[in-house]
């Protein structure tokens, strides 16, 4: 027996997590979630996201859309570039008062967000998709 909970796979881990992270967010009984955790549930179940493929394509393509319409609103010559918007997302996450819903929103893009700023960004995204695949494969 090497599997604890069976077969999961990346779109069945993705589903499970985004219950729980609804339910983490609610707290209203027994899965109570903190707005740090809502943060780094929410990161992950993203991760999964990204990582069971078209089932949850939308996400990568908000992000997208969100990265590209921050980095056009600056205009043609301007130099707005993918880390930026990640930090800018993060800093938002972090930075502006406790939401729950807002930062579970906002962390959900952050892995394609971390992936396509590349870096130090990518190598965190990298790390957490062999830690998930380890586990949910």
């Amino acid at each position: 027996m090497n599997q604890v909970f069976g077969a999961i796979g990346f779109t069945g881990g993705a589903v499970v997590m985004t219950a729980f992270l609804i339910l983490g967010a609610r707290g209203a009984w027994k899965v109570k979630l903190s707005h740090e955790g809502v943060i780094v549930v929410a990161f992950v179940t993203g991760q999964l996201y990204a990582q069971a493929g078209e089932t949850f394509a939308f996400l990568s393509d908000m992000s997208g859309g969100l990265s590209e319409a921050i980095q056009t609103s600056f205009g043609n010559g301007a130099n707005f570039g993918a880390g930026a918007v990640a930090i800018l997302v993060t800093l938002l996450v972090y930075g502006l008062k406790p939401s729950k819903f807002r930062n579970g929103v906002l962390a959900l893009m952050l892995p394609s967000l971390y992936t396509a700023a590349g870096g130090l960004f990518a190598t965190l995204t990298h790390m957490i998709s062999n830690l998930t695949g380890t586990v949910v494969a």
